[in-house]
């Protein structure tokens, strides 16, 4: 059984989903980093990216440029 996550791009203030990824392919912190090495190529300043599993409402962690990767409750 795998389980999927979106990746989710907000650079002109809505969610779009990028692609899907199966979380068990993936040591832990390694789809992070991986996601990260790319949004930090972004000219954009306004880019954030989120983790979520489809049909949930709220993501497993966020991220900006600022920050890096926070779980979500950290920016609530």
């Amino acid at each position: 059984m795998s389980r999927t996550v979106n990746l989710e791009v907000n650079d002109s203030g809505a969610w779009r989903r990028v692609t899907s990824f199966n979380l068990d392919a993936f040591e832990d912190g390694d789809l992070e980093y991986l996601v990260e090495q790319l949004l930090c190529e972004s000219t954009s300043d306004k880019i954030k990216a989120r983790l979520i599993i489809p049909g949930d409402v709220a993501p497993l962690v966020d991220w900006n440029k600022a920050d890096g990767w926070k779980e979500w409750r950290q920016f609530a």
